[in-house]
Order: structure tokens, then C-alpha cells, then sequence
């Protein structure tokens, strides 16, 4: 038995590993710049900062972040405060949930003060302690918290803003707006007729009991590795590296400071901006996208809402270009205010690595090309002119390009096949559509387009106000009788009726993942995820029954390698670890790596093999040869949950992966090892 071990043993050293997250894991990448408030427990410092919350340990230096994916009930923290007896943290929320954050560990939700459907401003000033209760003073009143029954006792509607109060002599004073005013503890409080004002002047009583934001300074070296902001409003991935920008507009720019960051091995980035708006002379602000340069790493360009583009090199701005250094138009020229308004998005290279980009609103070329060379191309489009939201593009498989419009005035899809020659445009073809026509032969009108995606089978599907259409044949995009098809889903009472799907929904952003599938983020409801037809929901996600952190949901973007899904939200930015990763054009034993390897006794999850090529067909047997568990790899992944066809887990020993193609012309083999 001992000599068995060791062989086990032996064999593990030379099985691979990784440190992927574990399939169904969410990750949260909150910002924690920028603090605005400290409570000191013991020797760490809880600290806000843009409403998130971490812990920072004086003695050892380490930092403990917080987050609704674990432990916390949910996002956008306004307040904190800490009482030292019950060893509690109470957590107010900006939408007034509130937390009780116990020994530092364990959480106790009290969603009734954020459920109470009262009108005025519910948001907190000042806490304080008097026995086991805490008293919020808030923007219309005071909320009373039983710490030791971890619940919310009352609530005294005073109508006022409270700025502070204070409990002495048996009676709980307030200074709120109009004044000092005092009630009897022993009396019913509930009525506002039992509190009397005792004074106009407050400031004496501020001066003694005033909130006060920072217990304890922060230093300014101990900001956890985050993003600089929660504005994931656009991302993209190029090659393992994700990119974002913050900002953009939508019917009207949505006045955020330009912001640029990178996450790559784990590590937040963000590009210059200090100093941009002095050597421009405009406002530097609202970057709607940005794009990685393929030929160069270290080189970028971002585009804004209102001021041009912008080049970077190792996130170092270096360069320019706007209506007067450029062919880039405004979208009102003779405005006195023209300068802000050049307005540019979509930036995307080609195979030849020539930057495009739309411009909305324009009256001449609403499509401009920087060349590699450093030249400019000004292509003119009579129906894409003027489009005041011109938003999202792709290079589909034959290299046709690809724009949405968002405003439903003038909303749709752009097409251009320019047929590989730029500067020539005697054959090319373009074509703008506003009114899709559906397989039943329906028009949809008043039509927003917000994203667009080409998934495995060619097919483009794009994210509308009216849920998300597919066009099955982009071929014939520029054909009279072209038409786009809504997926019908049929009911589940019995009946031949059939819905089309989420056509209730609008859909701000569409991911293809390895397998085809369809992550789908919508306005108001989550993130979808679909089966590669759409006929299937695998997942749907909302703020309700996952980390996720809100429903409003503006970008995805799906890591190459890994499959972590990266969802931008209107309240910052999570990740879901999906079942499913780009596939391999071949097999590669070096790219087979099966985790975790070996499994362990106390291990329960699933076992992940990654490095497959698409639609892999994979069998599990054992070292005699029989048949465990066999499926189909997710895009490049396969799962295994580690029991065999009868539900049992399987028993300590070497067991055989064995992949092929699904035309069975290549395979490959590996070993995962289970000890029991």
C-alpha cells in the first residue's frame, strides 16, 4: 500500500496545473481610490473609498478588500460606523441597505429601512451608540438599530435633516436643520408631537457630536490594486490584456474625466491624464472607446465624446487629432462650440493594421481611416451621414465593416465592403439600415442598435431596444429582400404560441464565448447567458440572485484563454467564471492541462480540462480501459464533476482523458489522479 502512494505521488509531479477560478466563481474588481471615510477597529482601518470598503491591518501592512461577491449583501457603500461592544460595523448603502458587519467576519442583512416606502431622502449624516441601540441620523429622520437583536427597531420621522444626535440625560437629542430638538426615551417617539425644540443654535451641539469622515488619516501608499474608477462603460481584450474606457455618451455625453485602464496578470493600469486638457486647450473627458495596436503593444488610441482622438504610448499620451489636425469633422461646424463636438467612436484595426472610426453627426465622411503609414482616408457614405450616435463596429470573417446606430430617430446597422482596397471606393458596398424586416415579413420600427457581435457560424447578431435580432445571412445584407430574424421561443402552456425572445428587453452588450453561446447584458434586467441557437437560457444573472451588481449592464468582455467573463455594470465591474474557453485550432499536449491535479479527498467541485479543439469529443476511463463519463468540451473546455455514469464518486487512482475532434482525426491524452 505504501509503494502505491508514492507511485501516485511520483506521478502527480508531472501532471499540469493551473490558477483558473473555479468554474461558477464570481470575482468583483471594485475601485478603492479616492477615500472618503475611516472607522479604526482594533489595529486595522476600515476605509470607504468610491463606495467600496477595505481593511487595512497597521501591523502586518496586508489589505482585506470587500465586496457583495463575498461577504458583503451589496454595493455603493455611503457610511460606516463601528460599536466597540458588540464588536459591530454598521454598513449603510447608497439605495439604504444596510449591513452589520460582525467581528469583521460575519454579515447580517437588515433590508428594511431600504424596502420602507417612505418618500423622502433616506441617506445617513452621523451614528451614534447608546446601550445595544444605534442611532442613524438620516435626511428626514433617525433610524433606531437594535445592535444585540441585530434589527431595526424604529424610526422617527422628523421630517428634517438631521445632522447629528446624541442621546443624554434619558432624552435623544437631534440638530437637524431648524434647530435642536430633544425627546423623552420613555415617551413614544413615533409621534412627532412628543419631540419639543429646545433650540434654534446647533452649532454647539455639531461642534461636540458632528460626524466626523476619517477617525484615522489614510496614507495615501496603501490603496489596494483596483481599477482607478467604476466606469466600465466600454471593454475589449486584446490578446489576455482587457481594456477599458469610462465614458461616452448615450443621448448626451455622460460627463466622466477620461478614464483609460488595463487589467493584465492580475495588475490595474490606468493612462495619463493629468496634464491632456492644458496641451489640447479642450476638456479631457468622456472616452467612449479604446483600441491596442496589434503590430505594438505599448501603442493605443482612445476616442472621446467631443474632442477628437487621442494616441498613447505606454500609456503616456503623445499625440492629437481633431478637426484641425485632422480630416475628422465636427457635428456642428459652425457652432461656437464646435471643438466639442468631434464626436468619434468604433475605433477597430484592420488585418493590415489601419485604424477606422465612425464620426456621428457629420455631414461629409462619416468613416475615416488613419493609416499605418500615418495618413488619412476620408470615405463618404451619403446614408451615414449625420448619424448623431454611430457606436459600436466589427470586422466580420470577410473582412466586411460593421457600425451600429443608437438613436432611434436615425438608428440601425451601417455595412461596408470596401473590398480590401481603401482608398477606392468605386466597388465598394455600403448600406444603411433603419427598418429591419423579420422572417414573418414584420417591419420593426424606431429601432436603436447599442452593440453587434459575430459569433462561431458567421452569423451577426446585434443588441436593439427590441431585444436582439440575428442576421443568418450577412451575405446578402445588401440585397433588396434581406431580412433579420427574432427568435421565437416557444411557451410552456401547452400551446403552438411562441415569444419572441427578450423582446421586451434592450440589450447594451452581446459576447460569443467559446462554445458559441450568447452572453447577453440588457439595460434593466442582468445578463443572460444562451445556448449557441439562443433557444436555451443557461444562465440569467440579476443583481437578486448573484454578485452581480446591478442589472443595468453596459459591457462584456470574455477573456481568450481562461473564459472569465468580465461584465461592466452601471455600478462597476464583476467577472463570472464560465464553462467555457476559445478552442484550440489543433491539439497540443502542451495546451491540455487538466485542474485541479491531483483532486483531493476534501475537493467537491468539478474537474476542468482546458487546451481542447471545438466541439471535442472527450471520454473518461480508467487505467483498465472502461468507459467513467464521456461529453462534449464547451469550446476549448471540458467539465467533469469526478463521478461516473452512476452518480458515484470515483475511487483513488490514475484516470485516462481521452480527446478527439468530432470528425475523429486527432486526439490527445492526459491524466488526472484522484486520491480518496
Amino acid at each position: 500500500m505504501r509503494f502505491s502512494y508514492i507511485l501516485l505521488f511520483s506521478l502527480f509531479a508531472f501532471l499540469p496545473v493551473s490558477a483558473q477560478n473555479a468554474i461558477g466563481e464570481w470575482q468583483t474588481y471594485l475601485s478603492y481610490h479616492n477615500p472618503t471615510r475611516s472607522e479604526v477597529i482594533g489595529n486595522k482601518l476600515f476605509i470607504i473609498a468610491n463606495g467600496g470598503l477595505y481593511a487595512y491591518d497597521k501591523d502586518d501592512t496586508s489589505i482585506h478588500t470587500y465586496s457583495k461577491s463575498f461577504p458583503l449583501s451589496d454595493t455603493e457603500i455611503s457610511y460606516i460606523a463601528y460599536q466597540s461592544v458588540y464588536k459591530i460595523l454598521i454598513i449603510i448603502y447608497s439605495n439604504a441597505n444596510i449591513d452589520l458587519l460582525e467581528n469583521e467576519e460575519y454579515v447580517y442583512n437588515l433590508p428594511d429601512y431600504k424596502n420602507k416606502n417612505i418618500t423622502q431622502d433616506k441617506s445617513v449624516n452621523h451614528a451614534c451608540f447608546y446601550k445595544e441601540s444605534a442611532y442613524l441620523s438620516t435626511a428626514s429622520g433617525i433610524l433606531c438599530v437594535n445592535l444585540k437583536k441585530r434589527e431595526i427597531s424604529n424610526y422617527y420621522a422628523l421630517n428634517k435633516n438631521v445632522l447629528a444626535c446624541n442621546v443624554s440625560d434619558g432624552k435623544l437629542y437631534a440638530a437637524t436643520s431648524d434647530g435642536l430638538f430633544a425627546g423623552l426615551l420613555t415617551d413614544n417617539l413615533l409621534d412627532i408631537n412628543n419631540w419639543e425644540k429646545v433650540s434654534d443654535d446647533t452649532s454647539e451641539f455639531l461642534s461636540k457630536y458632528r460626524d466626523i469622515p476619517f477617525k484615522e488619516e489614510v496614507p495615501e501608499n496603501i490603496i489596494p490594486n483596483s481599477p482607478v474608477r467604476n466606469y466600465p462603460y466600454f471593454m475589449n481584450f486584446t490578446g489576455e490584456r482587457l481594456l477599458i474606457a469610462g465614458g461616452g455618451h448615450i443621448a448626451n455625453r455622460l460627463e466622466r474625466p477620461g478614464t483609460i485602464m488595463t487589467f493584465e496578470d492580475n495588475i490595474w493600469k490606468s493612462f495619463q491624464e493629468e496634464g491632456i486638457s492644458e496641451q489640447t486647450k479642450l476638456r479631457y473627458d468622456d472616452i467612449n472607446c479604446v483600441v491596442q495596436d496589434f503590430q505594438d503593444k505599448t501603442h493605443h488610441f482612445a476616442a472621446s465624446a467631443g474632442e477628437g482622438i487621442y494616441e498613447f504610448r505606454d500609456g503616456r499620451f503623445v499625440n492629437w487629432y481633431s478637426m484641425h489636425n485632422s480630416p475628422l469633422e465636427s457635428a456642428l461646424p459652425d457652432e461656437p462650440s464646435k471643438n466639442n463636438y468631434v464626436r468619434v467612436n468604433g475605433l477597430i484595426y484592420d488585418k493590415e493594421d489601419n485604424l477606422w472610426m465612425v464620426s456621428c453627426g457629420v455631414a461629409k465622411n462619416p468613416v475615416q481611416v488613419l493609416r499605418k503609414n500615418g495618413s488619412w482616408v476620408s470615405l463618404n457614405y451619403p446614408e451615414a451621414t449625420e448619424r448623431s450616435n454611430f457606436g459600436r463596429t466589427i470586422f466580420d470573417k470577410r473582412g466586411w465593416l460593421w457600425a451600429t446606430s443608437s438613436r432611434i430617430e436615425s438608428g440601425g446597422v451601417f455595412c461596408l465592403n470596401y473590398n480590401g482596397t481603401i482608398e477606392d471606393t468605386s466597388d465598394d458596398q455600403h448600406k444603411f439600415i433603419t427598418q429591419f424586416t423579420n422572417q414573418d415579413g414584420t417591419i420593426l420600427e424606431q429601432l436603436a442598435v447599442y452593440c453587434i457581435a459575430e459569433d462561431k457560424e458567421g452569423a451577426i447578431w446585434i443588441g436593439t431596444n427590441k431585444g436582439p435580432l440575428v442576421l443568418n445571412n450577412p451575405s446578402r445584407y445588401f440585397n433588396d429582400n434581406f431580412y433579420c430574424t427574432q427568435i421565437k421561443i416557444p411557451r410552456n402552456d401547452g400551446s403552438d404560441l411562441a415569444d419572441f425572445l427578450l423582446v421586451n428587453e434592450a440589450i447594451n452588450a452581446i459576447a460569443v464565448d467559446g462554445a458559441n453561446r450568447k452572453w447577453i447584458g440588457t439595460a434593466a434586467n442582468g445578463i443572460y447567458l444562451l445556448s449557441a441557437n439562443g433557444m436555451e437560457t443557461v444562465h440569467h444573472f440579476t443583481e437578486e440572485n448573484s454578485p452581480l451588481l446591478s442589472n443595468s449592464i453596459e459591457s462584456i468582455a470574455i477573456h481568450p484563454r481562461t473564459g472569465e467573463v468580465f461584465i461592466g455594470t452601471g455600478k462597476g465591474l464583476v467577472s463570472y467564471q464560465s464553462d467555457a474557453t476559445e478552442a484550440e485550432n489543433s491539439f497540443k499536449e502542451s495546451n491540455v492541462r487538466a485542474y485541479p491535479n491531483p483532486v483531493r479527498p476534501d475537493y467537491d467541485g468539478v474537474i476542468t480540462v482546458t487546451g481542447m479543439v471545438y466541439d471535442s469529443d472527450v471520454k473518461i476511463v480508467d487505467t483498465a480501459g472502461h468507459l467513467i463519463y464521456q461529453g462534449t468540451s464547451l469550446g476549448g473546455q471540458f467539465t467533469w464533476n469526478g463521478r461516473n455514469k452512476q452518480g458515484k464518486r470515483v475511487s483513488t487512482g490514475i484516470y485516462m482523458v481521452l480527446a478527439a475532434d468530432s470528425e475523429g482525426k486527432e486526439g490527445v491524452v492526459t491524466k488526472i489522479a484522484f486520491v480518496r
